[in-house]
């Protein structure tokens, strides 16, 4: 199965060490990867479909990648064989425009019936899978939510529209949505694992879906009660703002 990983800090942070770890624990999943960041509040990202785990060691070009970023919020995937295409354009993170923002999306889960979803915005990911669709419907709910409700939160907007997905298109989702200076996470199917941390310029804050810790700290489990649509958090910095079950 496909993993995820993300990132939040109040400044800029290579996150060299913990992305290295991430491909490493994360590399059974071996169909490609991907890292998503923000840099003079432009969404980047780099893709390949090479297997992340070369031999004995994490990809050269994923390390180098996390050598050389550094960002505020920083997002990665490495795909399992189940997720897409042999093309490193059908791999996460995706990127849109909307709301005013660049966003960053990444997700793993299995939904079939949204493959179908055809969205009424611009632009339109042209990848073939269910992340595209599922990040289209996102922020086509998204913006029809804000212009019914003006003056509502982002995050009262978001948890609407993923009752609404789960209502519509019922399924397994674990995702990350960024702009450049928020990063939501949800899920109603893995656990996802956290971390706020220390380091020599201020706090970083971890997550990832990860079955194992990225390192010897105390990382706090995230999962939705057996009861609930699935958990819902919001992370500004390395400070969590929100987090309920939805």
């Amino acid at each position: 199965m496909c993993d995820i990983f993300a990132l939040s800090a109040g400044y800029n942070y290579s996150a060299q060490d913990y992305l290295s770890i991430f491909a490493e624990k994360a590399k059974q999943n071996m169909h490609g990867w991907g890292i998503g960041f923000f840099r003079e509040g432009q969404a980047l990202v780099e893709k390949s479909s090479e297997q992340v785990y070369d031999g004995d060691q994490v990809h050269e070009s994923f390390q180098r990648l996390a050598r050389v970023i550094d960002s505020r919020i920083i997002v990665s995937h490495i795909s399992c064989p189940l997720s897409g295409g042999q093309h490193s354009a059908h791999n996460d993170p995706f990127t849109l425009p909307f709301l005013y923002h660049i966003w960053l999306f990444v997700h793993v889960g299995r939904e079939q019936d949204i493959d179908g979803y055809q969205t009424v915005n611009e632009p339109r990911l042209e990848a073939n899978v269910s992340a595209a669709r599922i990040f289209e419907y996102l922020r086509d709910q998204l913006i029809s939510h804000t212009e019914n409700y003006p003056y509502g939160t982002l995050y009262l907007a978001l948890r609407e529209c993923i009752r609404k997905l789960l209502s519509d298109y019922p399924g397994l989702y674990t995702f990350f949505l960024a702009n450049e200076s928020v990063l939501f996470g949800f899920s109603n199917s893995r656990r996802l694992l956290l971390l706020k941390k220390s380091e020599k310029l201020g706090d970083i804050l971890l997550v990832t879906s990860v079955g194992e810790r990225l390192s010897p700290d105390e990382w706090l489990p995230i999962e939705a009660d057996e009861n609930s649509q699935g958990k819902l958090m919001v992370i500004a910095g390395p400070d969590v703002l929100y987090l309920d079950d939805i």
